[in-house]
């Protein structure tokens, strides 16, 4: 912030710069003790903490010692005190050093410097590997790490300033985008490794100044219930289901203008939206001014493979996402697959061979791939098993756990090697 607005400062306020430390060779255990650090909250649901979960139980599977440690992991006293006491040292700050206050601002640092403190209690010394599973969680290991030298993992589930500023939450050029990307920055230049979720990660962090020596890609793997060989279906009507929170960046909007030029088939479908969220009654009343009977709102549900196995499409009209983990799902359900072209989506639905891809927003487009999977049930059935053969090949939680494993064991190979250079 001193930087933002030109004020020069020798003594910066609470959390100071981190930056990469070379970590020290550690003796090789038999089974790494690992721990996972979010600055979000976990446990919880939604793709973070799905990730998470997998994560910690694979490796548990393995016999490593794994642990989490997140906000809800601090007391009540800290959550419901402290944060409160550091937001208004921080506001005063804010108003003696640049005459304003972000609330923005605010609440992030009230939260960083207790959780901060949190982590420093922690024997974060215990362990091998320490994997920061958000920018924040990153931000503070890098900090603790100038005495901790532990090799710090990050993998990172969004792009929080960039997100923010694409979707008007944020101001670009604002105070804010600057001390959230410094934050950002900060967390890349003190990680020893970042395993993202998608390649399509990649030139965003090297923006903030990751090397491709840092970058290593593992897409999600999930574990899912054995395909039923045999249930009761609920309709005999061919079946569309869109499973996702229902937000501005999720583009149900094109999807239902999409349907309502396919009002043929009304006596022939059913569309089943699955989730919940600020747009839900807005999203009805289009449904409603629309006159779409065929389409139903289902709410948040937690038999979500149920009801793809229930059904014969899966569409994500998504405006903007990294590496949704329904449509991961749906592959494995054998669904076949309409999304569009955003994130890491394209890295594993090939377009007409696995799904079809179309362009974020695009009613026509929509509209046209809905048609050809209504119409022709063998292209469906098609594109639905090869769907099906690259989830169960390359996007099972196994899968990930393995190369995650090869990333982690890196560290040791680079200390190794480096071992072996001294000693000669």
């Amino acid at each position: 912030m001193d930087q933002f607005y030109a004020i020069s400062s020798n003594n910066p306020a609470f959390i100071s710069k981190p930056g990469f430390q070379t970590a020290k060779a550690l003796i090789r255990k038999p089974k790494l003790r690992i721990l996972y650090v979010t600055f979000l909250r976990y446990p919880n649901t939604g793709g973070l903490a799905h990730y998470i979960n997998h994560v910690k139980d694979g490796f548990s599977e393995l016999d490593y010692h794994v642990d989490v440690l997140s906000p809800l992991s601090m007391s009540k006293e800290e959550l419901e005190i402290h944060i409160p006491v550091q937001a208004s040292k921080a506001k005063e700050f804010m108003s003696k050093r640049y005459g304003l206050v972000s609330e923005k601002i605010v609440k992030n640092t009230s939260f960083l410097t207790v959780f901060n403190a949190f982590l420093e209690k922690q024997n974060l010394k215990s362990y091998d590997i320490i994997h920061a599973q958000d920018l924040f969680a990153a931000y503070l290991l890098a900090h603790l790490n100038q005495k901790l030298h532990k090799p710090i993992f990050f993998t990172p589930h969004g792009h929080f300033t960039k997100s923010r500023i694409d979707f008007y939450k944020m101001q670009q050029g604002s105070l804010e985008e600057a001390y959230f990307t410094a934050i950002e920055r900060a967390g890349i230049r003190g990680a020893f490794r970042i395993i993202t979720i998608s390649d399509s990660f990649h030139p965003r962090l090297k923006e903030l100044g990751a090397s491709n020596q840092q970058l290593r890609t593992v897409h999600t793997g999930v574990k899912v219930p054995s395909l039923r060989t045999s249930y009761s279906k609920a309709t005999n009507k061919l079946v569309i289901t869109c499973i996702a929170r229902l937000g501005p960046r999720k583009g149900h909007e094109f999807f239902l203008q999409a349907l309502s030029h396919l009002k043929q088939f009304e006596d022939y479908i059913e569309v089943w939206i699955v989730g919940d969220g600020v747009m839900r009654k807005h999203l009805e009343k289009i449904r409603s001014d629309l006159d779409l009977s065929f389409v139903t709102f289902f709410g948040k549900r937690h038999d979500v493979f149920d009801i793809l196995q229930q059904s014969d499409i899966y569409v994500l009209p998504t405006l903007n996402d990294n590496l949704p983990l329904s449509i991961i799902e749906a592959m494995h359900a054998k669904q076949a697959i309409i999304t569009c072209d955003c994130g890491g989506i394209p890295e594993i639905v090939t377009n007409r061979h696995s799904g079809l891809v179309c362009k974020p927003g695009n009613v026509a487009e929509l509209k046209q791939a809905l048609e050809e999977l209504i119409c022709n049930a063998e292209y469906r059935k098609t594109i639905a098993n090869q769907a099906f053969e690259f989830a169960t090949t390359h996007l099972t939680a196994d899968v990930m756990i393995a190369k995650i494993q090869a990333v982690y064991e890196e560290w040791w190979k680079t200390n190794t090697k480096k071992e072996n250079e001294c000693d000669e």
